[in-house]
């Protein structure tokens, strides 16, 4: 396992950190301290959850965090292990309501560390945004929250490029510390426009303009939905040629996806197009020449970007899970990875 120091923290994080939304839904509790073992053992130390997960199931409650909390009562890491978890995701029964205020992120956050059994949580992100919310008045909140000892460091997800330049300007005025780190999705596999698996409109995808501010910035980038679900690995599953073994048209298109049999339609409708499979051509190349999996190098192609990036991914069970932590050991030069898409094509 490699670690790197996170982005404006003391925080030493595995580069890898496992997602834990199907905890409690997915898998069950004994599936789940399987994991969390393993990948402990494996050195990963960096855990992401939120007070949300499961809440989408009546009667689960933040079931993720029951589990982790559980396991870390029972497994006593002894701080060899960092778990961030988020809060202000709207509520299901009123998804119009926005939760970004002072009173609903204190109550998500004591329920937090409630339930997982902690004073104090590492890392804290900001689940959702409210752009009718002056970012002063956020980071008032959060500033409380971290002068109160109950969260050591914080960051945003699927917040906009335009609201993150808001806010690093501000924390600028304060004389404060950057943006740590952003949680938005991104993965190697490009969204068609409107084709995103998740069809919730408050969700943020990774954008070239995002890509842009990053480099400028340096902050940070911890993304979900790393792997596209698999994308590229259910190709390979499918038979799915090399784009580059026969001339693409759109009749070729059509019969190549009706041969996705292990992929749903939301799958299709969110990646199945020419620019993937170009990729999916380069991966498959690469697989012959490093023996990995194609998993293994969709990861491993955030560890080529000109600033600090650790993905978010969930596994199933340790097979998935050992494919994840390979991805760490893969050493390439970056060329081979900057080479493949030019800066926001994918996206």
């Amino acid at each position: 396992m490699k670690y790197v120091d996170l982005n404006n923290t003391e925080l030493n994080v595995s580069r890898i950190c496992l997602g834990t939304a199907g905890f409690g839904e997915k898998l069950n509790e004994e599936e789940c301290f399987r994991i969390l073992d393993a990948f402990v053992q494996a050195g990963g130390n960096f855990i992401d959850t939120a007070n949300v997960y499961c809440k989408w199931v009546e009667g689960l409650g933040n079931c993720s965090e029951q589990i982790i909390g559980k396991w870390l009562r029972q497994r006593k890491p002894d701080g060899k292990v960092i778990v961030a978890t988020k809060g202000a995701h709207y509520s299901f029964e009123d998804p119009s309501k926005s939760r970004v205020n002072r009173e609903a992120i204190r109550a998500d956050l004591e329920e937090s560390c409630r339930t997982l059994g902690k004073d104090v949580i590492d890392f804290y992100w900001l689940h959702r945004d409210d752009p009718e919310k002056p970012v002063e008045e956020i980071l008032d909140i959060l500033e409380e929250l971290k002068k109160e000892g109950k969260i050591r460091y914080y960051g945003f997800s699927n917040y906009g490029t335009e609201r993150l330049k808001e806010i690093e300007k501000c924390l600028r005025e304060r004389k404060l510390p950057g943006i740590t780190a952003v949680s938005n999705q991104w993965s190697l596999a490009g969204i068609n426009p409107g084709g995103n698996t998740n069809p919730d409109p408050t969700l943020v995808e990774f954008s070239e303009e995002e890509y842009q501010w990053h480099c400028k910035t340096k902050t940070a980038s911890v993304p979900f939905s790393s792997t596209a679900m698999g994308f590229f690995s259910k190709l390979e599953k499918a038979g799915i040629p090399v784009a580059a073994e026969k001339e693409v048209d759109e009749i070729w298109m059509q019969t190549m996806e009706k041969r996705l049999t292990g992929i749903s339609q939301e799958q299709k409708r969110a990646y199945w197009n020419l620019t993937n499979l170009r990729t999916y051509e380069k991966l498959r190349k690469l697989q012959k020449e490093t023996e990995s999996s194609l998993q293994a190098l969709s990861l491993a192609y955030f560890f080529h970007q000109p600033f600090q990036t650790i993905p978010v991914t969930g596994v199933r069970d340790l097979s998935q899970l050992k494919d994840a932590l390979t991805a760490c050991e893969i050493e390439m030069e970056p060329e081979l990875f900057g080479g493949w898409i030019k800066q926001g094509e994918n996206i």
